[in-house]
């Protein structure tokens, strides 16, 4: 039985990769319309959008989902509640495959509210206090988004559908680049919605890598990029979106070369990937961003699987101060994870060099990028090798002076299965996509000095690793008033989650005690308990004294009636 499971695992992966390549080569696009309601000019449909877009990225999740189930089922073979949770993985990925092939509008938010709900659900598997705090803050984060697609929606109205995937407008207004814009960015966690990213990371390992590699993140980035044409007509549309993916990548990548949790720094480096697609978007290169989305979802997915491996084999140990030396017990994870950096750092020849490097490029030949934005850009991706030195000299090579065992530990099956197809596509993925698909096909020109600063970027992380730790380390107060400013995301956990719950708890404390505790309960339950209290005390005093008062009345009788006899 098991092993029927596993063919049938392995057959979906094939048929990802099947697919991917299959689109890469796929010049046309189908629209599969289902007429349900019709109303003079209005009407609505059932719609399915088959190109070579929605093809690669359907492959992609695929190869993904199929490689993380295997993978669980090493994993999570303890698990009580087994068949439960692979069935709200199935549920969370066929979310995310509804909302890739769906152009409508308004069927679009069955797969957009499946993937919120079942996020939802996952976070909180593990039932505690802080796997139920992240859940809540992730699934109230993207009921904004939700919020914003609904008002598309009403904005949509006036075009007589709700076609938006490669869609132009015939009556274009003004805010509708902005819902969508913003909706894409509460999904994928971009400043100042970012919040919740790293609160995600309470989810087992292997709903992480779905996530942060190509369900849930990737959905904001997937709707912004289809929906290019309305975003692209507002050019402050694209200007507010690139300030604000460029703050992110900042953010994300000085957060994560301070971060200790394992764990928290990959998701930390998915958001700042994720801020670089957005950043690609905005200088109008949309094909660019779903090149990078696609060569990021699998050496993402291969990282955070090897991290799994890593956690789950030291007894769940995400603290990397407390990993060492790791290559020596764990040496097919650590070839997974070594694999992925280097594509995730953008060294030469790997996958993720092909897009990242494009992308890079040509944001310099692009005229709107000021030197500003350029020296944003550039920050950002060297804290991106910086973080993946640390990873490297930490966990792998053993900086940490950890003494843990060397003895080297059983990495089961279904644990490199997994490794090995996905290990494939962080290799292979990025030069078979960029030289089969035309709309890759970009013509670059730099100057020498451009084009030597892009190759030394991935090699910067390195080179200024061990300075910039041993300098933090010779000033502890210093370094601890950087941590604190670092671990908690520039402050952003604080000024845009925290204040939305204190007021929420605030308000309903106020509520509480002045309707539930105040006039509500005197004129309610409260008040008839009270009342019924005082009566039954006035007829338990009346009672208690009874006897007394009618010797009192008896007596006052009878000596008036003796009175009366003696004196008449």
């Amino acid at each position: 039985m098991q092993s029927k499971g596993n063919l049938g695992l392995l057959m979906l992966i094939l048929t990802g990769y099947l697919f991917i390549f299959t689109g890469s080569s796929f010049g046309s696009a189908y629209l599969l319309e289902v007429p349900v309601w019709e109303s003079n000019c209005l009407s609505f449909s059932f719609s399915f959008l088959l190109d070579n877009v929605s093809m690669i990225f359907v492959g992609t999740v695929l190869v993904i989902s199929g490689s993380v189930a295997t993978y669980c089922k090493w994993y999570m073979a303890e698990e009580l509640y087994y068949s439960r949770f692979m069935g709200l993985v199935w549920l969370f990925v066929l979310s995310m495959v509804f909302m890739i092939l769906v152009p409508n509008l308004v069927m679009l938010l069955i797969g957009w509210d499946g993937l919120g709900l079942t996020s939802f659900l996952l976070v909180a598997y593990y039932q505690n206090n802080k796997s139920l705090s992240a859940a809540m803050l992730t699934a109230l984060t993207n009921r904004i988004g939700d919020v914003l697609v609904l008002i598309s929606i009403s904005i949509f109205l006036s075009e007589g559908g709700w076609l938006i995937y490669s869609y132009h407008p015939v009556q274009m207004w003004l805010n509708l680049g902005f819902m969508v814009v913003f909706a894409g960015m509460t999904k994928s966690a971009q400043m100042p919605f970012c919040a919740w990213l790293p609160a995600a990371m309470a989810a087992p390992t292997p709903v992480s890598s779905l996530v942060h590699s190509s369900t849930l993140v990737t959905a904001g980035v997937y709707l912004v990029l289809r929906s290019f044409y309305i975003i692209s007509s507002n050019p402050y549309v694209t200007q507010v979106l690139m300030i604000l993916s460029l703050f992110t990548l900042v953010l994300a990548g000085s957060s994560a070369v301070f971060a200790f949790d394992l764990k928290k720094v990959i998701a930390l480096s998915t958001l700042s990937q994720l801020s670089l697609m957005m950043f690609s978007i905005s200088i109008l290169l949309p094909s660019v961003a779903f090149f990078h989305l696609v060569t990021h979802a699998v050496f993402k997915a291969l990282l955070f699987l090897g991290a799994g491996g890593v956690i789950h084999s030291n007894q769940s140990i995400q603290d990397i101060r407390g990993l060492s030396s790791l290559w020596q017990g764990l040496p097919v994870s650590m070839g997974a994870m070594s694999v992925a950096i280097v594509s995730l750092s953008g060294a030469p020849f790997m996958s993720g060099f092909f897009s990242k490097d494009l992308m890079i490029e040509l944001s310099m030949m692009d005229s709107s990028v000021t030197y500003g934005c350029y020296l944003l850009e550039l920050l950002g991706l060297i804290f991106t090798s910086f973080y993946s030195a640390r990873i490297v000299f930490s966990v792998m090579l053993g900086s940490n002076y950890v003494n843990n065992s060397t003895l080297r530990i059983n990495e089961h099956l279904n644990m490199q299965t997994p490794f090995l197809s996905l290990y494939i596509g962080a290799i292979i993925l990025g030069v078979v996509l960029g030289s089969k698909m035309e709309s890759f096909g970009f013509v670059v020109v730099l100057e020498s000095y451009e084009s030597l600063s892009v190759f030394f970027i991935p090699f910067a992380g390195l080179i200024l690793w061990r300075g910039v730790i041993s300098k933090l380390g010779s000033s502890p107060w210093s370094s601890a008033k950087s941590l604190s400013f670092f671990l908690s995301m520039w402050f952003m956990e604080s000024l845009t989650s925290h204040p939305g719950k204190v007021t929420f708890f605030k308000g309903s404390s106020t509520v509480a005690q002045s309707l539930d505790q105040g006039w509500l309960e005197l004129l309610g339950p409260q008040g008839v308990h009270a009342g019924l209290g005082q009566f039954s005390c006035l007829n338990e005093i009346v009672q208690k004294n009874y006897f007394t008062y009618q010797l009192v009345v008896w007596g006052l009788l009878v000596a008036g009636g003796v009175s009366l006899i003696i004196f008449m």
